[in-house]
C-alpha cells in the first residue's frame, strides 16, 4: 500500500514540474487560477472514458482484424488511442475555456490546452506506474508525459490562430484550424505509438529519433509563442 503511495506521488511529480513551467512562460496575463484547476480536473476525469473506450475498441478491432495486421496497428494506434485521448485533451479546452473571458491573448491556448492535457497524463500516468514499478514511473516521467506535454502545446498553438481566426469573423479559417487542432496532436501520437508497437531495432532508433527532433521543435515552437505573445 506504502509503494503504491509513492509510485502515484512519482507519477505526478513530472506534470507537476510541466504545468509549472507553462504558468511561466504566460509572461503577459496569467490565466484564472480557478480556470485551470478547472482545466486540469476535467482532463484528469476525460482519462477515464478515454480509458475505458480504447479498452472496449481495441478488443473489438483486434476480434475483426487480427492483432497481428498492419491494419490493427494503425487502426489500434492513430484511430483508437490517439483519437480517444486527444479528443479527450480538447474537449475540456473548447467547453470550459473556448468562450471565457479570460481568453484574450494567443498564448493562452497553449497554456489551456496544456493544463488539459497534463491532469490527463496525471490521470493516465498513476494507472500505468501503480500496476507497474519505479522503473516504469521514471520511463513515463522522462517520455510519456512530455509527450502529453507537447502534443498539447501542438494543440494550442492551432488553437490559438483558430481563436484569433474567430476573432477576425473568418469561420471558415476557424474550422480549419480547430479541425488541424485535433489532427495534428493525433498524427503525432500515432507516429509515436506505433514506432513503439512495433517492438523491432530500427523501430526503436527511430522512435527516439522522432522524440528527440519532436521535443526540440515544439519546445522552439513553445518559446517563440510565449516571447511573440499578443493580445487577439
Amino acid at each position: 500500500m506504502k509503494l503504491n503511495y509513492y509510485l502515484s506521488l512519482a507519477a505526478l511529480i513530472p506534470a507537476a514540474i510541466l504545468f509549472v513551467r507553462i504558468y511561466q512562460l504566460d509572461h503577459i496575463e496569467k490565466e484564472p487560477r480557478r480556470l485551470l484547476g478547472k482545466l486540469v480536473l476535467f482532463g484528469a476525469l476525460a482519462a477515464v472514458p478515454a480509458a475505458l473506450a480504447q479498452l472496449l475498441l481495441t478488443r473489438a478491432a483486434g476480434a475483426a482484424l487480427g492483432r497481428s495486421t498492419v491494419w490493427y496497428l494503425l487502426l489500434d494506434n492513430f484511430v483508437i488511442v490517439a483519437c480517444s485521448e486527444e479528443l479527450a485533451k480538447l474537449l475540456p479546452v473548447r467547453l470550459a475555456a473556448w468562450d471565457h473571458p479570460a481568453f484574450d491573448y494567443r498564448f493562452d491556448a497553449v497554456v489551456y490546452s496544456v493544463s488539459s492535457a497534463l491532469g490527463f497524463a496525471a490521470v493516465e500516468n498513476i494507472l500505468y506506474v501503480v500496476q507497474s514499478d519505479l522503473r516504469t514511473a521514471v520511463s513515463r516521467a522522462v517520455l510519456s508525459v512530455p509527450g502529453h506535454f507537447f502534443f498539447a502545446v501542438a494543440m494550442g498553438l492551432l488553437l490559438s490562430r483558430g481563436k484569433q481566426a474567430e476573432k477576425q469573423g473568418n469561420g471558415r479559417r476557424r474550422t480549419v484550424l480547430c479541425a488541424l487542432a485535433i489532427l495534428m496532436p493525433v498524427v503525432l501520437h500515432g507516429i509515436w505509438d506505433v514506432l513503439l508497437a512495433v517492438r523491432r531495432p530500427w523501430a526503436t532508433v527511430v522512435f527516439y529519433c522522432f522524440v528527440v527532433a519532436f521535443f526540440i521543435a515544439a519546445d522552439l515552437g513553445l518559446r517563440r509563442a510565449s516571447q511573440t505573445d499578443a493580445h487577439l
